[in-house]
């Protein structure tokens, strides 16, 4: 995580105001990247990348004016929140309007997966409740499901596009459960053996029934292997359980499974 700055510079006004989790530039830019070499970009489909980036660009502002950012914060950015969250929101409505109206129409059903998803962390924002496990894997589901219109946009059929989020939503799903076992094995009286047991058999038992799955399917073998950059790197961070302070390290670590994982999906869809 970046620190904020304390002074933010006059006329700057998207600083502080950036998404702090940066784990979430990964959840909506690789499934993104993937979607978009997948479709060939046409233009609709750029235009709904541009409304995705500008939901994931109006979280900390939101976040701010609902006070989870403390009342000094509010204070001091609220005026800079409020004028940078219209700007991004209007810019947004604009890309998802175009791209809405260039979208086969058989795909623009699909747009309901990020607006409902998205409502729903939005919810669970309003109730403070967006760190919480499901809180997590719901955002990194709700930013992802942008691919698949996004896909569908230069005519990748459904079933692939939606396998596509899926492999993403395994992924990160089982990434946060690693991350937040390694920090609950780290508090005081935690136990230790317990939580590596647990999650080292839960993440095995995800992504075995995941790769099962995917092979019964008759998916290609790059989409099959797509499945297990993350998770194996998952499956060992409940197994090792490093010190928390080397999240940094860890995210970075996961950031480049992923992106392991968007080149294999890339040539196993091409």
């Amino acid at each position: 995580m970046s620190s904020l700055s304390t002074h933010p510079a006059p006329g700057s006004l998207p600083q502080g105001l950036l998404p702090r989790e940066h784990g979430a530039y990964f959840q909506l830019g690789l499934p993104l990247a993937t979607a978009l070499f997948a479709s060939r970009a046409p233009a609709s489909a750029l235009w709904l990348s541009g409304a995705a980036l500008a939901c994931l660009l109006a979280h900390e502002p939101l976040l701010l004016l609902l006070g989870h950012r403390g009342a000094r914060r509010g204070e001091r950015d609220g005026g800079r929140a409020r004028g940078w969250g219209l700007l991004v929101g209007a810019l947004g409505a604009l890309c998802f309007a175009v791209g809405a109206a260039s979208l086969p129409s058989e795909a623009r059903p699909f747009l309901a997966l990020p607006l409902i998803l998205g409502g729903e962390v939005l919810l669970l924002a309003w109730n403070r409740q967006e760190r919480s496990l499901s809180g997590e894997v719901l955002a990194a589901l709700a930013l992802g499901a942008w691919a698949v219109p996004v896909a569908m946009a230069g005519g990748v059929p459904a079933p692939t596009a939606l396998t596509l989020w899926g492999t993403y939503g395994l992924s990160f799903g089982l990434a946060t459960l690693a991350v937040r076992t390694v920090i609950a094995s780290h508090r005081p009286r935690a136990n230790r053996g317990q939580l590596r047991c647990t999650g080292a058999v839960l993440v095995a038992a995800v992504l075995t029934t995941a790769v099962v799955w995917a092979l019964e399917s008759g998916l290609h073998p790059l989409q099959v292997a797509a499945l297990l950059p993350v998770g194996l790197v998952a499956l060992g961070l409940c197994v090792a359980l490093p010190s928390p302070r080397r999240l940094h390290a860890i995210g970075w670590t996961l950031g480049l499974a992923g992106t392991l994982t968007l080149v294999l999906l890339g040539v196993g869809l091409s």
